[in-house]
């Protein structure tokens, strides 16, 4: 299990986000800012608690906020609440937690159950993260990979361009002639 207040932390700032620990009553809630958007993002204990909490919890947050939100001008209509839980989920429970999301009032919600290491906690924070890419390279030998290209690209050049005996300038001379 993972600390999910500070590994959102983390996270967020890594993404590019200004990143503040602050706290609304006793309950501790990352706060987090960029150009666009800004929201808060705190963790409950067990999902009834974030079931049957987090609208209250929401209020509160904009009650704390609400000065810092009408100054944010354009980006007021850009906040975010993450609501985050490691603790297990029937299939009930699943559902009532994806349908917070579904909740258009007031704030953009992003809530899930079940969070136990970093890779969930990314998945779910991925609403609010700039657009990721992780290609997937197959394992191969990337000088057959190169010969091949070549090979497709000026096939009367592909013997010779990797090849350290034949001179660079007979290499380019071949891979300007057209086949």
């Amino acid at each position: 299990m993972i600390d999910l207040l500070s590994t959102s932390q983390i996270l967020l700032r890594d993404a590019g986000f200004t990143v503040r620990l602050s706290s609304v009553g006793h309950k501790p809630v990352v706060c987090f800012e960029d150009n666009a958007l800004f929201g808060f993002c705190s963790a409950f204990d067990q999902t009834d608690e974030l079931i049957n909490g987090w609208k209250a919890f929401e209020g509160e947050i904009l009650r704390r906020f609400a000065a810092n939100i009408r100054a944010a001008g354009e980006k007021a209509w850009n906040v975010y609440c993450v609501f985050l839980c490691g603790g297990a989920g029937d299939t009930v429970q699943k559902r009532a937690v994806s349908w917070i999301e579904e909740d258009l009032e007031r704030t953009r919600k992003v809530a899930a159950c079940e969070i136990a290491s970093r890779e969930d906690l990314v998945r779910v924070l991925l609403p609010v993260l700039p657009v990721q890419y992780q290609p997937a390279l197959q394992h191969e030998d990337l000088t057959a990979r190169l010969q091949k290209r070549i090979a497709d690209i000026a096939p009367q050049a592909s013997h010779a361009v990797l090849d350290l005996d034949v001179p660079v300038a007979e290499a380019v001379r071949l891979l300007g002639e057209r086949p």
